[in-house]
């Protein structure tokens, strides 16, 4: 009675869509290349087993999560001998408690009892450190089915979403916490977050100033110089400050740009000046009127010869130094060439005293600054255009003359451009001058901004066209050094973009182009040799690959990449 139940129970599962161990039926071939083709599609892999724990078909993919021989994997294989040959390989990564006496078969008896289970899901880390999900349903036929996928990248987005939220929040407490007025603005200078100091100051809530521009929110200050200066730091990325005087109260609005390429922010800070300390706002009132002495300068024109005969007779300049000795003999010097001169102790003083002097019309043609002191003391008066001269205490005997009168031979205004600035650190190395390094050929806007990011971290000058006519054409007009071909491009793909350019340069092929590919597949590598490219890169792309490229080649690029 049993035998003949049976065939027609197998009949009726098969009618179901179920897998029989029957490899060689159209039906089956046709049910296992659509359920391999899914795989694929989904990027997961699955074992289907019967209710005798036999496996009944296993996805082409399955190797690549379980590193078994293939022979337990074939249909008809027991779901033991496979959990078996599962733990043989993997015991060496297995915890110390799974290696015991007898733990094998514990281990093959807790995996059989889940797989029975009418549901089970888990999430494993295996031998090479990924994260797998095993879904494992069980039938009322009591066929069997488990589903591997891996979810490592998964994972690592879901603990970056989280630590992005933890950062935001925390943000938010720092900036609501702080007492200085911020607020941060969209690229387009429209408000879009503001902390509670901000609010208090304008005596008005969050939701009066957010989505307003900066000129609706500060109407009373000086809107064009506010607003060009905002848009200025957008496009360049310079930190710069505006300051505006009311009432003869300083205010001063510092601009920082942050964020990524196609999603820029300013953030800003108000009323920097107005927290200076009193005594240091004393200190700078008491120069001010050193500047517009003239019977000082007639002293010391007595006293160290007719300064007036001096090519730099009457300029302004403001030393920046809290070393004594180094300001006497810098003030000794500038008072032998006819320069009015004061001086100041930290950047702080530096920023209260520029700011008086701009508001009572006092022009400071230029600051020495001693090269201890803060960085920031530099770029204070760079961002209010003044030349800044960095010197030695040694170098001020022998150079701060002759720099001095190199800014202004044949009697020419002493400017901005008449001096050499340097705020670089040691360390840095600039952006090569000359023709473009890099022509980078992509249409994707997502990796044109990834090359944008590693190319600005590499120091190197480039351009990014998205269509392959555009790089020929690119190409014969800028001559670069290099160029970084994606294949998939509209129109003309990479690789006749390449052989035209190679058919253009003849006989001396003499621009290395270097070809971008999603995939390493040994057919594309092919063509891109045939094509007439020099070596292929792989996607994801990051600034170590794209460094050992530029450096095999002998293009310069930044010192913290150099190899």
């Amino acid at each position: 009675m049993f035998e003949e139940v049976l065939p027609f129970q197998a009949v009726e599962e098969e009618r179901r869509g179920l897998l029989t161990n029957d490899t060689t039926s159209p039906d089956s071939a046709l049910q296992s290349a659509m359920l391999d083709a899914l795989g694929d599609a989904l990027s997961i892999a699955f074992i289907v087993y019967d209710k005798n724990d036999q496996i009944t078909y296993s996805s082409r993919n399955i190797g690549s999560y379980f590193h078994v021989p293939s022979d337990f994997l074939t249909p008809g294989t027991r779901l033991r001998d496979f959990l078996g040959a599962l733990y043989d390989r993997n015991e060496a990564s297995l915890p110390a408690r799974a290696k015991t006496p007898g733990a094998r078969e514990k281990w093959i008896a807790e995996h059989i009892s889940a797989h029975w289970r009418e549901r089970s899901d888990a999430v494993e880390r295996d031998a090479g450190n990924r994260l797998l999900k095993f879904a494992k349903r069980r039938l009322p036929s009591g066929y069997g089915i488990c589903v591997v996928s891996d979810v490592t990248e998964q994972k690592k987005r879901e603990e970056q979403w989280r630590a992005d939220m933890e950062r935001v929040q925390l943000t938010e407490e720092i900036l609501d916490n702080l007492t200085v007025p911020v607020f941060v603005s969209d690229s387009k200078l429209s408000l879009v977050a503001v902390n509670k100091a901000f609010c208090a100051e304008q005596g008005v809530g969050p939701e009066s100033l957010l989505d307003q521009t900066l000129a609706q929110v500060f109407p009373q200050h000086s809107q064009s110089h506010l607003v060009a200066t905002a848009q200025h730091v957008v496009e360049t990325g310079s930190p710069s400050t505006a300051e505006s005087i009311e009432g003869g109260q300083a205010y001063s609005f510092s601009f920082q740009r942050v964020g990524k390429p196609g999603r820029y922010f300013l953030v800003c800070n108000v009323g920097a000046i107005a927290e200076a300390s009193p005594a240091a706002v004393a200190a700078v009132r008491e120069q001010i009127p050193q500047l517009n002495s003239a019977a000082m300068v007639a002293a010391q024109s007595h006293a160290l010869g007719n300064a007036a005969d001096q090519p730099l007779f009457g300029r302004k300049v403001l030393l920046i130094t809290s070393d004594h000795d180094f300001e006497a003999q810098c003030l000794e010097i500038l008072a032998r060439l006819g320069v009015e001169a004061c001086s100041v102790r930290d950047e702080e003083e530096e920023e209260a005293l520029l700011t008086i002097a701009a508001s009572i019309g006092l022009q400071i043609d230029l600051v020495v600054v001693d090269s201890q002191m803060d960085i920031r003391c530099i770029e204070c008066a760079e961002q209010r255009g003044i030349g800044v001269l960095a010197l030695d205490g040694f170098e001020l005997a022998t150079q701060l003359a002759h720099r001095l009168s190199q800014g202004i031979s044949g009697g020419a205004e002493i400017g901005i451009d008449d001096w050499e600035i340097t705020t670089r650190e040691p360390d840095e190395k600039p952006k090569p001058s000359g023709h473009l390094q890099v022509l980078v050929a992509e249409d994707n806007q997502v990796n044109q901004i990834v090359f944008s990011q590693i190319l600005d971290s590499l120091g190197c000058t480039y351009k990014i066209v998205a269509d392959g006519e555009e790089v020929v054409r690119q190409w014969k007009a800028l001559k670069p050094r290099m160029i970084l071909m994606d294949l998939t491009l509209p129109g003309l793909n990479g690789l006749e973009a390449c052989r035209r350019i190679r058919q253009l340069e003849g006989d001396r092929s003499e621009t290395p182009i270097i070809g971008v590919l999603t995939l390493a597949v040994d057919r594309d590598e092919l063509d891109c040799m045939a094509a007439g490219m020099n070596e292929t890169i792989l996607k994801p792309l990051s600034p170590d690959v794209i460094a050992g490229v530029l450096q095999r080649y002998h293009l310069e690029i930044a010192d913290h990449y150099a190899v």
